[in-house]
Parts: structure tokens; C-alpha cells; sequence
């Protein structure tokens, strides 16, 4: 006979929820991969590092953790064949699932983990396969990183059409972002394979918009890169004048501590100076060369010296040169060969993991579901129980009793839904006026130059006052130009200047007379930070934009 039995109702509601708890996502690995998305790369691998066993988590879970720990070791430049566990089941699940964002990530972190391991191929197909899942997403940034790398893969093959290709594709990217140094990295890219093919023009065309975007966008770290091109293109094109002139410029951006950049500069050089038929230049910085501890260096160093001392009938010494490069290619090479070697080792090693994980995978999935089909029996079993003796024992009386409960319930409910709608309002009017006193503040703050305005006096401001008023912004509204700058990093100094006279409630015409510039290029200045360097379109001004901040 069945017996009213409240604790058997509430351990069937204790059982539900600890099987709805098992289902739900994993708060170590959701806190993971918040700090992930943080660049908390150290306290992610801690908290993933937490999880004692992960082989128990869900399938969706345990690609997720796999995913967080391939992305940490590729942030650390810690990739390594046991990589591609991780990776192995985070692409197989992420790709089944449909989700794209995720699935992107495995297989582009695939694709650095199979160019690291000299796996080209396999690298070129994984970024290809992470462009299928960023076709629909515009997301613009991986774009550009997936592309760029495409790029880099390619052209390590000698496929330097497809370099080409794939650069312009970054560029397109790199123009829908927005980031203008990218844009340059781009430029360069497709110079760099306009080079290799051999079509100087087109490699010559690049480059110098490369340099002309350098200085525009005030990307001024670029012009080394640009430089490098720009001396690379001229030599071939045998005018080795201006391409020393180039490496000259490149050599003076340089620091002091960019030894071995240096010395393969001084081998350029060497060439160069030989071409011009300046031979005791170019065995100076032969000599220079040669003390560099890199072995392509100083191959590249008795290259060049082989080809000048047999352009002067110095043939003995031309040809102890040649000895001396094949001896230091076979070193290179012999170098090159043990990193192979090692690269199949790891891969070994990770054929061994990739079966012991499998087996024990395997083993966990299974015990998991014995255990979900126990609970979800005796869960069934209770709830049966429970319902018939309910059904069994309850009057009538009893329900009307609950129904009446549960609509003076609702009632409470929608009496605290009404006062939660009018607290957000209060708290709403409240952070309005807050914002309205910070900036009446930050106003007041600026008094002297508000004064030197409404006299129409001559306004000059110096840098210490500049840096007051970018300090008074910043304390006023939590770090205002930090966080500006973080939110839209093509943002100058000047760009943070005017962007502090617009928190300022300057009007065009008081800008104008501070930067002692026409009304018209204020309002082109304003215009372009709001459209080109903060990404807006016209629907919103900059003020309405910086209330945000």
C-alpha cells in the first residue's frame, strides 16, 4: 500500500536537478575560457589545470577544454605534437556541431601546429578549411590572421602566386577592419610575393604604396619592413645605388641589440657595394658579416665575396669562399634535418598518446553513460512512484488550495517585476546626471581655456597643458583615453586631443581657434576620427559615440 511520502518527492527533485547540473556547461571550463577571452593565458591553464579528471567532462565540454588548452600552448609558442590530441576531438566535435566560431579556432590552431611540425600541407588545409567556417562571420581580424598566415604557408612552399592571392585577401580585411597596420603588413606581403615571382614592377608598385600608407597612417615601426622590400626590389632590378640607399634607411631604424638583422644587412650590403664595383666597401662589410654567429648569415656572407672575387680575377680566393659556403649549407641543412628528425619524434610519441587518450576516452564515455542511464532509471522509478501517489491521495480540496497559492504568487511576482521596472528606470536618471556632472566637472576643470576663448584671446597650449587636460579626462571618466585607445588603436595623440575637447563640449568653431586651424578642417578632422579611425558610420556623431566612454 502507497503512503503519502514527502521526502521521496524531494529526493526526485534533487535527483533532476543534479541530472540537469551533469548536463549544463562546466563552470572551470566556462571560467577558462573567460579568461582566456581576457588574455588571462597563465590563470587559464591554472583553472584548466584544476580539473582533475577532464576524460569525465561532456562532449561538448571536453572540446571546449581541449580547444582552450591547444590555444594556450600556441599563445606560449609551446606547440607540440601531443597538441593534436587536444585538437583532435575539439575540431571532430566543433565541426559536427555546426558551430563555426569554435570550429574556426580548432582548425586554424591546427594549421600553426602542422606548419611547426613541417606538416605544409596538412597546414595549407586546415587554414582553408578555417576559411570555410569565416565565410559567413565578419569577422574581419581572423580574416586577416588566416589569410596572412595562408600567405606565409604558401610561400614556404615556393607557391608564390597563391602568396600573392591570399596577402590580397588580407588586405581586404585588413581595410574592413580598419587597422591600418595590418593594411601595411598586408601591402608588404604582396610585394614581398610579386618578388619572388619575379615581376619587379608589380613587387615595386606595392612596396612604395606600402611606404606611402607608412607615413600617411603614421605607422612609422612599417618603413622597416618597407625599406627591406624597397633595397630587395632595386637590387634586382640593378640599380643597387638606390637599394643601398633603402638598406641604409632600414639599418638606422634598427637598434643596436638587432645584431643578427644587422649582420644579414651587412651581407645586402656587401653585395651591393660589389655591384657598384666598390670592392674594398664591399669586403669591409664582409668582414662584418662574418661575425655573425648565424650560419645563413655568414653562408650568404661567402656567397656574395665567391661572385665579387671572381668578378676581379681573384679566382683561389673566390673558390676557398665557394668551399666555405657549401660547408656552411651543409650545416644549415644538417641543422634543418635534426629539427625534422625531432618534429618525428614528437609525432611518434604523439601516435602513442593519441591511443592510450583514445582507449581511455573511450572508457570514461562509457562509464558516464552506465551512470546517466542508472540516475535517469531510478529517477523515472521515483517520479512514477510519486505521481500515483499523488493521484492516489490528494483531494480536491487540496488543489483548489494550491491554485489559489500559486495566483496570489503570480501576483507577487508581477508587484516585484513592476518595482524592479521602476528601480532600473531610477538607477537609469541617476547615471544620466552623473555623466552630465562628470562632464560639467571635467569642464570646470578646463576653465582657463574656456576663459582664453570667450575673451577670443590667442590660445596656445603647451604640451604640459595638453597632458593636464588628457590627466583630467582620465580621472574624471575612469581612464578615458586608455580606454579609447584600447577600444580603437589607430587613434594618435591628436586624434585623443580632439577627442578630449569634444568630452569638453567644445564647439568646431573653439577647437578650430585651439588648434589654430579653419572651422572646416576641424570638422574634416572630427569626421575622419569618427569614420575612418573609430569605424562609425553616419548615423551617430562622435559625441554621441564618446558618451559611451
Amino acid at each position: 500500500m502507497l503512503v503519502r511520502n514527502y521526502p521521496t518527492a524531494s529526493l526526485c527533485l534533487l535527483l533532476f536537478a543534479f541530472l540537469l547540473a551533469s548536463c549544463g556547461p562546466n563552470r572551470q571550463v566556462s571560467l577558462a575560457e573567460k579568461l582566456m577571452a581576457e588574455r588571462l593565458t597563465d590563470s587559464a591553464i591554472a583553472v584548466m589545470e584544476s580539473i582533475e579528471d577532464p576524460l569525465r567532462l561532456s562532449d561538448r565540454d571536453y572540446a571546449l577544454y581541449a580547444l582552450l588548452r591547444a590555444e594556450a600552448s600556441h599563445r606560449k609558442g609551446e606547440l607540440t605534437a601531443s597538441t593534436d590530441t587536444l585538437l583532435l576531438p575539439a575540431i571532430n566535435y566543433f565541426t559536427r556541431s555546426g558551430d563555426s566560431a569554435y570550429a574556426e579556432r580548432a582548425l586554424y590552431c591546427k594549421g600553426h601546429l602542422e606548419r611547426r611540425l613541417y606538416r605544409m600541407e596538412a597546414s595549407i588545409q586546415s587554414f582553408l578549411r578555417a576559411l570555410l567556417f569565416l565565410q559567413d562571420r565578419q569577422d574581419y581580424e581572423q580574416l586577416y590572421r588566416v589569410n596572412t598566415w595562408l600567405g606565409v604557408v604558401c610561400m614556404n612552399q615556393g607557391d608564390y602566386v597563391a602568396k600573392v592571392k591570399y596577402s590580397k585577401a588580407a588586405l581586404q580585411a585588413a581595410l574592413n577592419l580598419g587597422n591600418v597596420f595590418y593594411k601595411n603588413m598586408a601591402l608588404c606581403d604582396i610585394s614581398t610575393g610579386y618578388y619572388f615571382q619575379g615581376r619587379q614592377d608589380s613587387a615595386l608598385y606595392y612596396a612604395q604604396k606600402a611606404y606611402d600608407a607608412a607615413l600617411a597612417d603614421s605607422v612609422p615601426r612599417q618603413l622597416l619592413h618597407v625599406y627591406n622590400n624597397l633595397g630587395s626590389i632595386y637590387a634586382e632590378l640593378h640599380q643597387p645605388a638606390k637599394a643601398l640607399e633603402y638598406i641604409e634607411r632600414s639599418m638606422a631604424l634598427r637598434p643596436a641589440s638587432d645584431t643578427e638583422a644587422i649582420m644579414s644587412l651587412y651581407t645586402t650590403k656587401s653585395y651591393l657595394f660589389g655591384q657598384m664595383g666598390r670592392y674594398d666597401s664591399a669586403h669591409y662589410y664582409y668582414e662584418l658579416a662574418m661575425q655573425s654567429t648565424s650560419p645563413s648569415v655568414q653562408a650568404d656572407a661567402c656567397r656574395y665575396m665567391s661572385a665579387i672575387q671572381h668578378q676581379t680575377g681573384n679566382d683561389r680566393e673566390a673558390y676557398e669562399l665557394l668551399s666555405r659556403f657549401v660547408t656552411l649549407a651543409d650545416t644549415i641543412r644538417e641543422q634543418r634535418h635534426t629539427e625534422e628528425s625531432i618534429a618525428l619524434q614528437e609525432l611518434y610519441r604523439h601516435e602513442q598518446l593519441s591511443v592510450e587518450n583514445l582507449y581511455w576516452r573511450t572508457q570514461a564515455a562509457h562509464r558516464q553513460n552506465d551512470f546517466l542511464l542508472l540516475v535517469l532509471a531510478s529517477l523515472l522509478l521515483i517520479w512514477l512512484v510519486t505521481i500515483v501517489g499523488l493521484l492516489y491521495r490528494r483531494s480536491r480540496q487540496r488543489v483548489k488550495l494550491q491554485q489559489r497559492r500559486l495566483h496570489t504568487q503570480a501576483e507577487e511576482l508581477e508587484q516585484e517585476r513592476e518595482t524592479s521596472s521602476r528601480h532600473r528606470q531610477r538607477v537609469a536618471e541617476m547615471e544620466r546626471k552623473v555623466a552630465c556632472l562628470k562632464e560639467s566637472f571635467f569642464r570646470r576643470l578646463s576653465q582657463r581655456v574656456l576663459s582664453e576663448i570667450e575673451r577670443g584671446g590667442n590660445i596656445i597650449l603647451s604640451d604640459e597643458d595638453w597632458d593636464d587636460i588628457v590627466q583630467n579626462a582620465n580621472t574624471i571618466f575612469d581612464g578615458f583615453t586608455r580606454r579609447l585607445q584600447q577600444r580603437y588603436p589607430a587613434l594618435n595623440k591628436d586624434d585623443l586631443r580632439y577627442c578630449c575637447m569634444v568630452k569638453m563640449q567644445l564647439s568646431q568653431a573653439e577647437m578650430s581657434q585651439i588648434m589654430h586651424l579653419e572651422k572646416d578642417s576641424v570638422k574634416k578632422r572630427l569626421k575622419r576620427i569618427r569614420t575612418e579611425k573609430m569605424g562609425a558610420d553616419g548615423g551617430i556623431t562622435l559625441e554621441e559615440l564618446l558618451k559611451q566612454f
